[in-house]
Protein backbone atom coordinates (compact mmCIF):
# COMPACT_ATOMS: atom_id res chain seq x y z
CA UNK A 1 0.00 0.00 0.00
CA UNK A 2 0.79 3.72 -0.49
CA UNK A 3 0.85 5.80 1.96
CA UNK A 4 0.93 8.60 0.53
CA UNK A 5 -2.35 10.70 1.84
CA UNK A 6 -4.97 10.79 -0.91
CA UNK A 7 -6.95 14.09 -0.68
CA UNK A 8 -10.85 13.36 -0.82
CA UNK A 9 -12.46 13.66 -4.36
CA UNK A 10 -15.60 16.39 -4.71
CA UNK A 11 -18.46 14.19 -3.83
CA UNK A 12 -20.97 14.01 -7.34
CA UNK A 13 -24.79 13.72 -7.18
CA UNK A 14 -24.58 10.24 -8.51
CA UNK A 15 -21.79 9.44 -5.90
CA UNK A 16 -24.58 11.23 -3.45
CA UNK A 17 -27.25 9.19 -4.47
CA UNK A 18 -25.29 5.93 -4.07
CA UNK A 19 -23.82 6.71 -0.41
CA UNK A 20 -27.67 7.52 0.32
CA UNK A 21 -28.63 4.31 -1.50
CA UNK A 22 -30.39 1.60 0.73
CA UNK A 23 -27.85 -0.81 -0.93
CA UNK A 24 -24.99 0.99 0.87
CA UNK A 25 -26.22 0.85 3.77
CA UNK A 26 -27.16 -3.07 3.88
CA UNK A 27 -23.34 -3.15 2.73
CA UNK A 28 -22.09 -1.19 5.81
CA UNK A 29 -24.70 -2.66 8.39
CA UNK A 30 -23.68 -6.51 6.78
CA UNK A 31 -20.25 -5.91 8.63
CA UNK A 32 -21.99 -5.97 12.46
CA UNK A 33 -22.67 -9.49 11.78
CA UNK A 34 -19.68 -10.73 13.20
CA UNK A 35 -19.96 -8.55 15.77
CA UNK A 36 -23.07 -9.46 16.46
CA UNK A 37 -22.35 -13.71 16.66
CA UNK A 38 -19.15 -12.72 18.30
CA UNK A 39 -21.15 -10.17 21.08
CA UNK A 40 -23.30 -13.47 21.11
CA UNK A 41 -21.78 -16.26 22.13
CA UNK A 42 -19.36 -14.48 24.30
CA UNK A 43 -22.52 -13.29 26.36
CA UNK A 44 -24.94 -16.22 25.94
CA UNK A 45 -22.43 -19.16 25.37
CA UNK A 46 -19.24 -18.85 26.90
CA UNK A 47 -19.38 -19.09 30.49
CA UNK A 48 -22.16 -22.00 30.25
CA UNK A 49 -19.79 -24.19 27.68
CA UNK A 50 -16.70 -23.47 29.83
CA UNK A 51 -18.38 -24.45 32.85
CA UNK A 52 -20.80 -26.91 31.63
CA UNK A 53 -18.98 -28.59 29.16
CA UNK A 54 -15.83 -28.06 29.66
CA UNK A 55 -15.84 -27.96 33.29
CA UNK A 56 -14.31 -24.93 34.61
CA UNK A 57 -15.47 -23.55 37.85
CA UNK A 58 -17.81 -20.85 36.49
CA UNK A 59 -15.86 -18.32 38.78
CA UNK A 60 -12.67 -18.50 37.03
CA UNK A 61 -14.08 -18.55 33.70
CA UNK A 62 -15.85 -14.89 35.19
CA UNK A 63 -12.63 -13.56 36.13
CA UNK A 64 -10.90 -14.66 32.53
CA UNK A 65 -14.02 -13.00 30.70
CA UNK A 66 -13.62 -9.48 33.04
CA UNK A 67 -10.10 -9.35 32.97
CA UNK A 68 -10.23 -9.54 29.23
CA UNK A 69 -12.64 -6.87 29.10
CA UNK A 70 -10.58 -4.79 31.05
CA UNK A 71 -7.48 -5.14 28.14
CA UNK A 72 -9.90 -4.45 25.51
CA UNK A 73 -10.76 -1.04 27.18
CA UNK A 74 -7.70 -0.01 26.63
CA UNK A 75 -7.20 -1.45 22.98
CA UNK A 76 -10.50 0.55 21.54
CA UNK A 77 -8.57 3.76 22.06
CA UNK A 78 -5.52 3.09 20.88
CA UNK A 79 -7.01 1.43 17.46
CA UNK A 80 -9.07 4.70 17.44
CA UNK A 81 -5.65 6.29 17.62
CA UNK A 82 -4.10 4.50 14.71
CA UNK A 83 -6.47 4.31 12.63
CA UNK A 84 -7.14 8.01 12.69
CA UNK A 85 -3.90 8.74 11.63
CA UNK A 86 -3.19 5.75 9.17
CA UNK A 87 -3.00 7.58 5.48
CA UNK A 88 -2.84 4.62 2.74
CA UNK A 89 -4.26 4.10 -0.79
CA UNK A 90 -7.41 2.22 1.30
CA UNK A 91 -7.93 5.26 3.14
CA UNK A 92 -8.00 4.96 7.22
CA UNK A 93 -10.49 2.47 8.01
CA UNK A 94 -10.27 -0.03 5.13
CA UNK A 95 -7.11 -1.79 5.79
CA UNK A 96 -8.01 -2.31 9.27
CA UNK A 97 -11.17 -3.83 8.12
CA UNK A 98 -9.72 -6.06 5.55
CA UNK A 99 -6.87 -7.22 7.98
CA UNK A 100 -9.29 -8.27 10.89
CA UNK A 101 -11.50 -10.87 9.35
CA UNK A 102 -8.91 -13.66 9.11
CA UNK A 103 -7.42 -13.20 12.91
CA UNK A 104 -10.83 -12.54 14.41
CA UNK A 105 -12.06 -16.06 12.74
CA UNK A 106 -8.81 -17.93 13.90
CA UNK A 107 -9.27 -16.74 17.60
CA UNK A 108 -12.93 -17.51 17.44
CA UNK A 109 -12.27 -21.11 16.87
CA UNK A 110 -9.61 -21.81 18.83
CA UNK A 111 -11.82 -20.36 21.74
CA UNK A 112 -14.39 -22.85 21.09
CA UNK A 113 -12.16 -26.04 20.90
CA UNK A 114 -9.74 -25.96 23.84
CA UNK A 115 -6.92 -28.55 24.22
CA UNK A 116 -7.29 -30.96 26.81
CA UNK A 117 -5.56 -28.93 30.03
CA UNK A 118 -6.23 -28.53 33.64
CA UNK A 119 -8.54 -26.13 34.80
CA UNK A 120 -5.73 -23.31 36.02
CA UNK A 121 -3.99 -23.72 32.41
CA UNK A 122 -7.70 -22.87 30.33
CA UNK A 123 -7.99 -20.31 33.04
CA UNK A 124 -4.91 -18.81 31.11
CA UNK A 125 -5.97 -20.20 27.53
CA UNK A 126 -9.35 -18.67 27.84
CA UNK A 127 -8.30 -15.18 29.01
CA UNK A 128 -5.76 -15.11 25.96
CA UNK A 129 -7.93 -16.40 23.31
CA UNK A 130 -11.03 -13.59 24.30
CA UNK A 131 -8.17 -10.93 24.27
CA UNK A 132 -7.41 -12.11 20.71
CA UNK A 133 -10.84 -11.79 19.62
CA UNK A 134 -11.71 -8.53 21.26
CA UNK A 135 -8.87 -7.02 20.17
CA UNK A 136 -9.48 -7.97 16.11
CA UNK A 137 -12.86 -7.82 16.19
CA UNK A 138 -11.81 -4.02 17.96
CA UNK A 139 -9.67 -3.28 14.88
CA UNK A 140 -12.55 -4.07 12.91
CA UNK A 141 -15.34 -2.73 14.36
CA UNK A 142 -13.67 1.17 15.62
CA UNK A 143 -12.73 1.66 11.65
CA UNK A 144 -16.25 0.38 11.18
CA UNK A 145 -18.32 2.81 13.22
CA UNK A 146 -15.84 6.15 12.66
CA UNK A 147 -16.50 4.99 8.66
CA UNK A 148 -20.18 6.53 8.70
CA UNK A 149 -19.29 9.83 9.82
CA UNK A 150 -16.89 9.84 6.70
CA UNK A 151 -19.96 8.40 4.76
CA UNK A 152 -21.90 11.02 5.25
CA UNK A 153 -22.40 14.79 7.36
CA UNK A 154 -26.03 14.51 7.54
CA UNK A 155 -27.28 13.63 10.81
CA UNK A 156 -30.48 11.88 9.48
CA UNK A 157 -28.54 9.83 7.28
CA UNK A 158 -25.51 8.50 9.94
CA UNK A 159 -28.87 7.59 11.83
CA UNK A 160 -30.40 5.24 9.38
CA UNK A 161 -26.84 4.10 8.79
CA UNK A 162 -26.48 3.02 12.78
CA UNK A 163 -30.26 1.49 12.40
CA UNK A 164 -29.10 -0.75 9.66
CA UNK A 165 -26.02 -1.59 11.75
CA UNK A 166 -27.72 -2.70 14.83
CA UNK A 167 -30.10 -4.46 13.30
CA UNK A 168 -27.50 -6.84 11.37
CA UNK A 169 -25.74 -7.50 14.36
CA UNK A 170 -28.64 -8.13 16.71
CA UNK A 171 -29.36 -10.50 13.82
CA UNK A 172 -26.29 -12.01 12.93
CA UNK A 173 -26.24 -13.28 16.78
CA UNK A 174 -29.56 -13.93 16.49
CA UNK A 175 -29.43 -16.47 13.51
CA UNK A 176 -26.05 -17.48 15.15
CA UNK A 177 -28.44 -18.55 18.51
CA UNK A 178 -30.73 -20.44 16.11
CA UNK A 179 -29.05 -22.46 14.47
CA UNK A 180 -26.91 -23.53 17.30
CA UNK A 181 -30.28 -24.45 19.30
CA UNK A 182 -31.94 -26.19 16.01
CA UNK A 183 -29.11 -27.60 14.25
CA UNK A 184 -25.57 -27.86 16.59
CA UNK A 185 -27.01 -28.91 19.31
CA UNK A 186 -28.52 -32.31 19.16
CA UNK A 187 -29.38 -34.69 21.70
CA UNK A 188 -27.95 -37.85 21.86
CA UNK A 189 -28.08 -41.10 24.48
CA UNK A 190 -24.66 -39.78 25.56
CA UNK A 191 -25.96 -36.11 26.19
CA UNK A 192 -29.58 -36.19 26.50
CA UNK A 193 -29.28 -31.95 26.79
CA UNK A 194 -27.92 -31.14 23.24
CA UNK A 195 -26.71 -27.54 24.57
CA UNK A 196 -24.49 -30.02 27.04
CA UNK A 197 -23.22 -31.87 23.82
CA UNK A 198 -19.84 -30.55 23.21
CA UNK A 199 -19.75 -31.39 19.65
CA UNK A 200 -22.29 -29.09 18.47
CA UNK A 201 -19.76 -26.55 19.72
CA UNK A 202 -17.49 -27.70 17.03
CA UNK A 203 -19.58 -26.92 14.07
CA UNK A 204 -21.12 -23.70 15.81
CA UNK A 205 -17.30 -22.54 15.53
CA UNK A 206 -16.91 -23.58 12.49
CA UNK A 207 -20.25 -21.81 10.90
CA UNK A 208 -19.69 -18.70 13.13
CA UNK A 209 -16.10 -18.27 11.94
CA UNK A 210 -17.35 -18.54 7.71
CA UNK A 211 -19.77 -16.10 8.42
CA UNK A 212 -17.75 -13.45 10.67
CA UNK A 213 -15.44 -13.63 7.47
CA UNK A 214 -17.76 -12.77 4.88
CA UNK A 215 -19.46 -10.47 6.71
CA UNK A 216 -16.14 -8.46 7.60
CA UNK A 217 -14.81 -8.40 3.85
CA UNK A 218 -18.17 -7.80 2.03
CA UNK A 219 -18.98 -4.71 4.03
CA UNK A 220 -15.18 -3.50 3.21
CA UNK A 221 -15.68 -4.51 0.15
CA UNK A 222 -18.91 -2.76 -0.43
CA UNK A 223 -18.19 0.42 0.86
CA UNK A 224 -14.52 0.79 -0.85
CA UNK A 225 -15.44 2.20 -3.77
CA UNK A 226 -16.02 5.49 -1.65
CA UNK A 227 -12.73 5.40 -0.39
CA UNK A 228 -11.57 8.48 -2.99
CA UNK A 229 -14.53 10.33 -1.43
CA UNK A 230 -13.83 10.41 2.42
CA UNK A 231 -11.89 13.09 3.98
CA UNK A 232 -8.77 12.67 5.10
CA UNK A 233 -8.24 15.06 8.14
CA UNK A 234 -4.88 16.52 9.38
CA UNK A 235 -2.62 13.76 10.52
CA UNK A 236 -1.56 13.54 14.24
CA UNK A 237 1.40 11.82 15.69
CA UNK A 238 0.29 8.92 18.13
CA UNK A 239 1.10 9.59 21.78
CA UNK A 240 0.48 7.82 24.37
CA UNK A 241 0.94 10.67 26.93
CA UNK A 242 -1.81 12.60 24.76
CA UNK A 243 -4.48 9.98 24.19
CA UNK A 244 -4.51 9.50 28.13
CA UNK A 245 -4.81 13.57 28.57
CA UNK A 246 -8.10 13.17 25.68
CA UNK A 247 -9.53 10.51 27.67
CA UNK A 248 -9.87 12.11 31.04
CA UNK A 249 -10.89 15.65 29.16
CA UNK A 250 -13.65 13.49 27.55
CA UNK A 251 -14.65 11.89 31.53
CA UNK A 252 -14.42 15.75 32.56
CA UNK A 253 -17.52 16.30 29.97
CA UNK A 254 -20.49 15.55 32.64
CA UNK A 255 -23.09 14.52 29.92
CA UNK A 256 -20.70 11.78 28.95
CA UNK A 257 -19.77 11.11 32.14
CA UNK A 258 -23.65 10.57 33.27
CA UNK A 259 -24.11 8.06 29.74
CA UNK A 260 -20.75 6.59 31.09
CA UNK A 261 -22.14 5.16 33.98
CA UNK A 262 -25.47 4.18 32.80
CA UNK A 263 -23.98 2.44 30.04
CA UNK A 264 -21.79 0.64 32.21
CA UNK A 265 -24.78 -0.28 34.59
CA UNK A 266 -26.89 -1.73 32.13
CA UNK A 267 -24.26 -3.52 30.23
CA UNK A 268 -23.39 -5.14 33.65
CA UNK A 269 -27.01 -5.97 34.15
CA UNK A 270 -27.64 -7.22 30.23
CA UNK A 271 -24.96 -8.88 29.95
CA UNK A 272 -25.51 -10.74 33.79
CA UNK A 273 -28.98 -11.46 32.33
CA UNK A 274 -27.79 -12.73 29.13
CA UNK A 275 -25.01 -15.35 30.58
CA UNK A 276 -27.32 -16.95 32.68
CA UNK A 277 -29.57 -17.10 29.79
CA UNK A 278 -29.23 -20.71 29.37
CA UNK A 279 -28.34 -21.68 33.23
CA UNK A 280 -32.06 -20.60 33.49
CA UNK A 281 -33.46 -22.47 30.05
CA UNK A 282 -32.14 -25.42 30.83
CA UNK A 283 -31.96 -25.88 34.56
CA UNK A 284 -34.88 -23.55 35.87
CA UNK A 285 -37.38 -24.24 32.84
CA UNK A 286 -35.99 -27.38 32.32
CA UNK A 287 -36.17 -26.70 28.40
CA UNK A 288 -34.62 -28.85 25.54
CA UNK A 289 -32.70 -27.51 23.04
CA UNK A 290 -35.32 -27.90 20.52
CA UNK A 291 -37.79 -25.66 22.62
CA UNK A 292 -34.98 -22.78 23.21
CA UNK A 293 -34.84 -22.80 19.61
CA UNK A 294 -38.45 -22.53 19.00
CA UNK A 295 -38.32 -19.75 22.02
CA UNK A 296 -35.73 -17.96 19.96
CA UNK A 297 -37.67 -18.32 16.78
CA UNK A 298 -40.76 -16.33 17.55
CA UNK A 299 -38.78 -13.30 19.64
CA UNK A 300 -37.12 -12.81 15.69
CA UNK A 301 -40.06 -10.15 15.43
CA UNK A 302 -38.74 -8.24 18.19
CA UNK A 303 -35.91 -6.73 16.25
CA UNK A 304 -37.81 -6.08 13.20
CA UNK A 305 -40.35 -4.19 15.28
CA UNK A 306 -38.19 -2.30 17.20
CA UNK A 307 -36.66 -1.19 13.88
CA UNK A 308 -39.39 -0.18 12.69
CA UNK A 309 -40.61 1.99 15.88
CA UNK A 310 -37.64 3.22 18.00
CA UNK A 311 -37.16 5.81 15.68
CA UNK A 312 -40.49 7.48 15.45
CA UNK A 313 -41.24 6.67 19.40
CA UNK A 314 -37.96 8.61 20.03
CA UNK A 315 -38.88 11.58 17.80
CA UNK A 316 -42.35 11.83 19.66
CA UNK A 317 -41.15 11.74 23.24
CA UNK A 318 -37.26 12.17 23.14
CA UNK A 319 -34.87 9.95 23.02
CA UNK A 320 -33.91 10.04 26.69
CA UNK A 321 -37.81 9.38 27.61
CA UNK A 322 -37.70 6.49 25.41
CA UNK A 323 -34.99 4.50 26.39
CA UNK A 324 -36.26 4.93 30.25
CA UNK A 325 -39.52 3.27 29.40
CA UNK A 326 -38.49 1.38 26.66
CA UNK A 327 -35.94 -0.11 29.28
CA UNK A 328 -38.53 -0.35 32.05
CA UNK A 329 -41.02 -2.15 30.15
CA UNK A 330 -38.17 -4.83 28.91
CA UNK A 331 -37.18 -5.81 32.56
CA UNK A 332 -40.72 -6.38 33.26
CA UNK A 333 -41.74 -8.07 31.41
CA UNK A 334 -38.64 -10.71 31.59
CA UNK A 335 -38.90 -11.12 35.22
CA UNK A 336 -42.74 -11.74 35.39
CA UNK A 337 -42.51 -15.47 34.63
CA UNK A 338 -39.62 -16.28 37.30
CA UNK A 339 -41.44 -14.28 39.59
CA UNK A 340 -44.85 -16.46 38.74
CA UNK A 341 -42.92 -19.46 39.37
CA UNK A 342 -41.40 -18.84 43.05
CA UNK A 343 -44.61 -17.81 43.76
CA UNK A 344 -46.40 -20.66 42.29
CA UNK A 345 -48.66 -19.51 40.29
CA UNK A 346 -46.74 -20.52 36.73
CA UNK A 347 -47.38 -24.16 35.21
CA UNK A 348 -44.87 -26.75 35.97
CA UNK A 349 -42.49 -28.02 33.82
CA UNK A 350 -43.13 -29.72 30.87
CA UNK A 351 -46.58 -29.00 30.85
CA UNK A 352 -47.01 -27.73 26.88
CA UNK A 353 -48.13 -23.71 27.93
CA UNK A 354 -44.74 -23.38 29.36
CA UNK A 355 -42.97 -22.37 25.92
CA UNK A 356 -45.86 -20.16 25.09
CA UNK A 357 -46.41 -18.34 28.09
CA UNK A 358 -42.44 -17.53 28.73
CA UNK A 359 -42.41 -16.35 24.38
CA UNK A 360 -45.33 -13.98 25.17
Amino acid sequence: MDATPLAARPITPDVRRDLGSVRTKLFYGFGSVAFGVKDQGFAYFLLFFYNQVIGVPSAWVSSAIAAALLIDAFADPIVGQISDNLRTRWGRRHPFMYAAAIPVAIGYYLLWNPPHLANAQLFYYLFGIIVVVRTFITMYEIPSSSLVAELTPDYDQRTAFLSYRYLFGWLGGLAMTLLAFGVFFQATKQYPIGQLNPHGYFTYSITACGLMVFAIWLSAWGTHKFIPYLAVPPKRAFSLPTLVREMFQTLNNRSFLVLLISSIFSSVAGGTLTSLNNYFNTFFWGLSAAQIFWLNVLVIIAPFVAFAMATPFAARIGKKRAAMILWVASTLTYWLPMAFRLFGIFPENGTPTVVPLLIF
